[in-house]
């Protein structure tokens, strides 16, 4: 039984590397999406090999479901399916790598500093144990979780703005 999971582990992690790097590089916005969903299918599979079936349900409806379709939805309002001449990298792009990189350095810390005993309730991934992770006072982590809900809804706000300034300069430039 082991080797079986170790074997899905692998295919369930090549996967969204490959995922993953499609993301990063497509140059359709629909079809980095796409590879968004393919993405967070996957991370549903490592879920339930982790023995979190809560997780990984969550994965699959909240954002694969959801959020990547609203994405989706909002490409196409705005026009942006018809773009087929994004930048793959500009200079603002390459400069704002030290975001991604300073998180990484922070989840490195992280990672070395916790504690190697695990509770095995923890690894099941239960609601009341993902509830107190995330949301207890001690740990900080209520912080982290409202920050990266800021974050993310200001790069939606952003993203909408920058749409809706191509789209009215199109516009201005057909009249």
């Amino acid at each position: 039984m082991e080797h079986l999971a170790l074997i899905y582990f692998g295919l369930f992690s090549l996967i969204s590397v490959v995922c993953a790097s499609m993301v990063l590089f497509a140059r359709h916005p629909i079809n980095g999406a796409m590879a968004l969903i393919g993405l967070m299918t996957s991370l549903s599979g490592l879920y339930a090999i982790l023995h979190a079936p809560f997780l990984a349900v969550l994965q699959v409806l909240v954002y694969a479901g959801a959020i990547i379709m609203l994405l989706v939805f909002v490409i196409m309002v705005l026009g942006g399916a018809k773009d087929d001449h994004t930048p793959r990298f500009d200079a603002l792009g390459l400069g704002l790598l030290i975001v991604p990189a300073g998180i990484l350095a922070v989840l490195v810390h992280a990672f070395r500093t916790a504690p190697l005993a695990i509770d095995e309730k923890a690894v099941r991934g239960t609601v009341d144990v993902t509830g107190q992770a995330l949301f207890n006072v001690s740990t900080g982590n209520v912080v982290l979780f409202e920050a990266v809900g800021l974050a993310l809804l200001a790069a939606l706000v952003g993203a909408v703005l920058l749409a809706k300034r191509s789209l009215d300069s199109s516009k201005e430039n057909k009249a």
